[in-house]
Protein backbone atom coordinates (compact mmCIF):
# COMPACT_ATOMS: atom_id res chain seq x y z
CA UNK A 1 0.00 0.00 0.00
CA UNK A 2 2.78 2.40 0.91
CA UNK A 3 4.53 1.79 -2.44
CA UNK A 4 1.31 2.39 -4.32
CA UNK A 5 0.86 5.74 -2.57
CA UNK A 6 4.46 6.73 -3.31
CA UNK A 7 4.04 5.66 -6.94
CA UNK A 8 0.95 7.89 -7.37
CA UNK A 9 2.70 10.79 -5.63
CA UNK A 10 5.71 10.41 -7.94
CA UNK A 11 3.48 10.08 -11.01
CA UNK A 12 1.53 13.24 -10.12
CA UNK A 13 4.75 15.25 -9.74
CA UNK A 14 6.22 14.00 -13.02
CA UNK A 15 3.04 14.57 -15.03
CA UNK A 16 2.52 18.21 -14.06
CA UNK A 17 2.57 20.66 -16.97
CA UNK A 18 4.39 23.97 -16.75
CA UNK A 19 2.30 27.12 -16.33
CA UNK A 20 0.96 28.47 -19.59
CA UNK A 21 2.22 32.03 -19.70
CA UNK A 22 2.63 33.94 -22.91
CA UNK A 23 6.08 35.51 -22.81
CA UNK A 24 6.34 39.21 -23.58
CA UNK A 25 8.98 38.37 -26.17
CA UNK A 26 6.44 36.34 -28.17
CA UNK A 27 5.34 38.14 -31.34
CA UNK A 28 1.62 38.88 -31.17
CA UNK A 29 -0.64 40.61 -33.69
CA UNK A 30 1.54 43.31 -35.25
CA UNK A 31 0.53 46.89 -35.86
CA UNK A 32 0.98 48.70 -39.17
CA UNK A 33 4.19 50.75 -38.97
CA UNK A 34 4.31 54.03 -40.90
CA UNK A 35 7.44 56.15 -41.37
CA UNK A 36 7.14 59.79 -42.44
CA UNK A 37 9.45 61.32 -45.06
CA UNK A 38 10.28 64.74 -46.44
CA UNK A 39 8.50 65.46 -49.73
CA UNK A 40 11.38 67.72 -50.81
CA UNK A 41 14.05 65.09 -50.19
CA UNK A 42 12.42 61.65 -50.51
CA UNK A 43 15.20 59.75 -48.73
CA UNK A 44 15.10 61.86 -45.55
CA UNK A 45 12.79 61.05 -42.67
CA UNK A 46 10.78 64.04 -41.48
CA UNK A 47 8.97 64.36 -38.17
CA UNK A 48 5.33 65.39 -38.03
CA UNK A 49 4.64 68.12 -35.48
CA UNK A 50 1.85 67.19 -33.07
CA UNK A 51 1.17 63.80 -34.68
CA UNK A 52 -1.95 62.14 -33.31
CA UNK A 53 -4.12 59.31 -34.67
CA UNK A 54 -7.77 58.41 -34.16
CA UNK A 55 -9.44 55.25 -35.49
CA UNK A 56 -12.64 55.64 -37.52
CA UNK A 57 -15.35 53.01 -37.97
CA UNK A 58 -17.27 52.28 -41.17
CA UNK A 59 -19.95 54.84 -40.31
CA UNK A 60 -17.33 57.58 -39.95
CA UNK A 61 -17.49 57.74 -36.15
CA UNK A 62 -14.29 58.17 -34.21
CA UNK A 63 -13.90 54.92 -32.31
CA UNK A 64 -10.60 54.96 -30.49
CA UNK A 65 -7.62 57.12 -29.87
CA UNK A 66 -4.29 55.61 -30.88
CA UNK A 67 -1.68 56.48 -28.28
CA UNK A 68 -1.94 58.55 -25.18
CA UNK A 69 -0.05 61.68 -26.09
CA UNK A 70 0.56 64.11 -28.89
CA UNK A 71 4.15 63.89 -30.09
CA UNK A 72 6.44 65.20 -32.76
CA UNK A 73 7.77 62.05 -34.35
CA UNK A 74 8.61 60.38 -37.67
CA UNK A 75 6.95 56.98 -37.00
CA UNK A 76 3.59 55.70 -35.82
CA UNK A 77 2.16 52.21 -35.23
CA UNK A 78 -1.53 51.69 -36.01
CA UNK A 79 -3.62 48.65 -35.02
CA UNK A 80 -5.52 47.06 -37.90
CA UNK A 81 -8.97 45.57 -37.27
CA UNK A 82 -8.70 41.77 -37.55
CA UNK A 83 -12.48 41.44 -37.97
CA UNK A 84 -12.61 43.60 -41.11
CA UNK A 85 -10.66 43.94 -44.33
CA UNK A 86 -10.31 47.72 -44.07
CA UNK A 87 -9.29 50.17 -41.35
CA UNK A 88 -9.56 53.96 -41.40
CA UNK A 89 -7.52 56.45 -39.41
CA UNK A 90 -7.57 60.20 -38.98
CA UNK A 91 -3.94 61.36 -38.76
CA UNK A 92 -3.57 64.84 -37.29
CA UNK A 93 -0.70 67.20 -37.86
CA UNK A 94 -0.40 69.93 -35.17
CA UNK A 95 -3.09 68.28 -33.01
CA UNK A 96 -4.23 70.36 -30.08
CA UNK A 97 -7.36 70.84 -27.98
CA UNK A 98 -8.21 74.41 -26.97
CA UNK A 99 -11.31 75.01 -24.83
CA UNK A 100 -12.66 71.58 -25.79
CA UNK A 101 -12.24 72.23 -29.52
CA UNK A 102 -9.90 70.03 -31.55
CA UNK A 103 -7.44 71.98 -33.66
CA UNK A 104 -4.96 70.76 -36.24
CA UNK A 105 -4.95 69.43 -39.76
CA UNK A 106 -6.52 65.94 -40.09
CA UNK A 107 -6.03 63.67 -43.10
CA UNK A 108 -7.87 60.36 -43.35
CA UNK A 109 -6.14 57.24 -44.61
CA UNK A 110 -7.82 53.96 -45.51
CA UNK A 111 -5.93 50.67 -45.44
CA UNK A 112 -7.30 47.66 -47.32
CA UNK A 113 -5.87 44.24 -46.37
CA UNK A 114 -6.37 40.50 -46.02
CA UNK A 115 -6.11 38.87 -42.60
CA UNK A 116 -4.50 35.53 -41.76
CA UNK A 117 -4.97 34.02 -38.28
CA UNK A 118 -1.99 32.02 -37.06
CA UNK A 119 -1.87 29.75 -34.00
CA UNK A 120 1.00 30.81 -31.71
CA UNK A 121 0.63 28.57 -28.64
CA UNK A 122 -1.88 27.48 -26.04
CA UNK A 123 -0.86 30.33 -23.74
CA UNK A 124 -0.77 33.03 -26.44
CA UNK A 125 -3.63 31.81 -28.62
CA UNK A 126 -3.84 33.20 -32.15
CA UNK A 127 -2.34 36.25 -33.77
CA UNK A 128 -3.28 37.99 -37.00
CA UNK A 129 -0.89 38.78 -39.81
CA UNK A 130 -1.99 41.13 -42.57
CA UNK A 131 -1.34 41.49 -46.27
CA UNK A 132 -1.84 45.08 -47.41
CA UNK A 133 -3.65 45.50 -50.72
CA UNK A 134 -3.53 49.31 -50.78
CA UNK A 135 -3.46 52.48 -48.72
CA UNK A 136 -5.47 55.50 -49.82
CA UNK A 137 -5.43 59.11 -48.69
CA UNK A 138 -8.90 60.67 -48.69
CA UNK A 139 -8.98 64.00 -50.50
CA UNK A 140 -9.75 67.17 -48.60
CA UNK A 141 -9.04 70.86 -49.17
CA UNK A 142 -5.99 70.98 -46.89
CA UNK A 143 -3.97 67.79 -47.36
CA UNK A 144 -0.70 67.66 -45.45
CA UNK A 145 -0.01 64.10 -46.66
CA UNK A 146 1.15 64.35 -50.27
CA UNK A 147 1.44 60.64 -51.13
CA UNK A 148 2.16 57.23 -49.66
CA UNK A 149 4.05 54.12 -50.67
CA UNK A 150 3.46 50.59 -49.34
CA UNK A 151 7.02 49.24 -49.16
CA UNK A 152 6.27 45.90 -47.45
CA UNK A 153 2.89 44.29 -48.04
CA UNK A 154 3.22 41.63 -45.33
CA UNK A 155 2.55 42.99 -41.83
CA UNK A 156 4.09 40.25 -39.71
CA UNK A 157 6.12 42.20 -37.15
CA UNK A 158 6.62 45.72 -35.83
CA UNK A 159 10.38 45.88 -36.26
CA UNK A 160 10.21 47.35 -39.77
CA UNK A 161 8.18 50.02 -41.51
CA UNK A 162 5.47 48.84 -43.88
CA UNK A 163 4.40 52.20 -45.33
CA UNK A 164 6.11 55.48 -46.15
CA UNK A 165 4.11 58.70 -46.04
CA UNK A 166 5.56 61.81 -47.66
CA UNK A 167 4.67 65.28 -46.41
Amino acid sequence: MRYTLLFYLFLSLVCCEPDDICSQSTQTTPRLVIDFYDIENLSDKKSVAGLFAIGINEQGDEINIIGESVETRDRIELPLDGNNSESHFKLYKNYNIVDGIIQGNPDIISVNYNTESIYVSRACGYKNNYSINDLNINNDIDLWIVFSDVIINQVENENIAHVQIFH
